[in-house]
C-alpha cells in the first residue's frame, strides 16, 4: 500500500503553483502603495509577502520531490495539453515572488541587500524553469494530432507570461544597486520581454480563434477566460519598467511618457476583456465549483490592478486612483476567501483530489 504522503506527492496538482502566483501578486500590488499615505498597504504587503514565500517554498519542495521521485507522472502532466501548461505555474510563482521581494526592498519593507539576495535565489530557478517548461510543453503540443480543441485555452499563456515580468525584476535590481552592467541589464530586459509578449501575441491569435470556432471551455475552466489579464497587465508593466532603466532614459528622455501611452492602450484592452470575460463567467455561475485551478483568477487580477495603480500614479487621475484602491481592497477580499476555502478543503483532504 502506498503511503498517503507519497501518493499526494505523486498526484500533486500543477495548479498549486497558481496559489503561490496569486499570493505573490497580492503582495506586489500591496507594496505598490495603492492606498497612498495610509501605511496599511505596506503592512498588508509585508504579511502577504511572508505568506507568499512560505507557499512558494512549500510548493517548490513538493514539485522537486515529485520531479525526483515520480518523474514519469511529472512528464505525463507536462505532455498533457491542459496540465502541461499549468506545470509552468510553479517556476512562474518564483519569478513573481522575486519581483515582490525586490519591491519590498525598494519601498523599505526589506533591507535592500537582503531583498537582492533573496530575489536572486528565487529568480534564477524561476527564469530557467519557466524557459525549460515552456519549451518542453510547446514542443510536445505543436504539430501533435492528439491535441483536442477544448484543451486549447488561456492556460497556454502560463509558460510565457512570466517572461514579461523580467524587466520589472531587473529595473528594481538596478534601483537597489545590483552589481549588473546597465547595458546588459537593458538588453536582457528587452529580449525576455520580446520572448514573452511575442509568444503571447502568437498564442492570442490561436486561442482567440479557438473561442470563435469551437464550443466554449467548460464551466470548471472559467479561469482560462480571465487569464488574458495576466499578459496584458504584466506586459504593460514590463514596458514601463524598460523605460525606467537608466541606459534607456539616458538615450531616450521621453521613453517613460511613451511607455505609459502604450501601457494605457493595453489597460484599455484589459478593461474590455475583463467586462467580456466577466459576463461569460457570470452566465456560468450556477455551474461553478471550487477547485484548485480557481486560484488561476488571482494573478491575472493582481497584474491588471498593479498596472491600474501605476497608471493612476503617473497620470494623476483622481478617479483612477480611487479605482486602483477599490480594486486592491476587492483583491484582498477575494484572496482571503480563497485562502479560507482552501484551508477547509486541506483539512478534509478534498483539495488533493484531481
Amino acid at each position: 500500500m502506498v503511503p498517503e504522503h507519497a501518493s499526494r506527492v505523486a498526484t500533486f496538482h500543477p495548479a498549486w503553483g497558481a496559489v503561490a502566483m496569486t499570493a505573490s501578486g497580492v503582495a506586489l500590488v500591496s507594496l505598490l502603495d495603492p492606498w497612498a499615505g495610509s501605511g496599511a498597504d505596506d503592512l498588508t504587503g509585508a504579511v502577504t509577502l511572508g505568506f507568499a514565500l512560505v507557499v512558494a517554498i512549500a510548493t517548490s519542495v513538493f514539485f522537486i520531490a515529485r520531479l525526483v521521485s515520480h518523474r514519469e507522472a511529472f512528464h505525463d502532466d507536462l505532455a498533457d495539453p491542459q496540465l502541461g501548461a499549468m506545470t509552468a505555474a510553479w517556476p512562474a510563482s518564483l519569478l513573481i515572488a522575486a519581483l515582490a521581494v525586490l519591491q519590498a526592498g525598494v519601498v523599505g519593507v526589506l533591507d535592500g541587500t537582503t531583498a537582492l539576495w533573496t530575489a536572486l535565489v528565487l529568480f534564477i530557478p524561476g527564469l530557467v524553469g519557466t524557459f525549460v517548461v515552456g519549451v518542453a510543453f510547446y514542443t510536445r503540443v505543436i504539430g501533435s494530432t492528439d491535441v483536442p480543441l477544448p484543451a486549447v485555452s488561456g492556460n497556454w499563456f502560463v509558460p510565457v507570461v512570466p517572461l514579461v515580468l523580467v524587466p520589472s525584476i531587473l529595473v528594481r535590481t538596478e534601483a537597489l544597486g545590483g552589481p549588473v552592467d546597465s547595458a546588459s541589464l537593458a538588453f536582457a530586459a528587452v529580449a525576455t520581454w520580446g520572448i514573452g509578449f511575442g509568444l503571447f501575441l502568437l498564442l492570442a491569435a490561436i486561442v482567440g480563434g479557438r473561442l470563435l470556432i469551437a464550443s466554449p471551455p467548460p464551466p470548471h475552466a472559467a479561469p482560462t477566460w480571465w487569464v488574458w489579464l495576466a499578459p496584458i497587465g504584466a506586459g504593460a508593466l514590463g514596458i514601463i519598467s524598460i523605460s525606467r532603466l537608466s541606459i534607456v532614459g539616458e538615450a531616450w528622455p521621453d521613453a517613460t511618457d511613451a511607455a505609459f501611452l502604450l501601457a494605457a492602450m493595453l489597460w484599455g484592452f484589459g478593461l474590455w476583456w475583463a467586462v467580456f470575460a466577466g459576463i461569460v463567467i457570470f452566465r456560468q455561475r450556477r455551474q461553478l465549483r471550487f477547485r484548485l485551478p480557481v486560484w488561476g483568477f488571482g494573478f491575472p487580477t493582481a497584474a491588471w490592478i498593479a498596472l491600474t495603480v501605476e497608471l493612476a500614479r503617473h497620470w494623476g487621475l483622481p478617479w483612477l486612483v480611487v479605482a486602483g484602491t477599490a480594486l486592491w481592497v476587492m483583491l484582498l477580499v477575494g484572496f482571503a476567501a480563497l485562502v479560507i476555502v482552501t484551508v477547509v478543503q486541506l483539512r478534509s483532504g478534498a483539495i488533493f483530489r484531481r
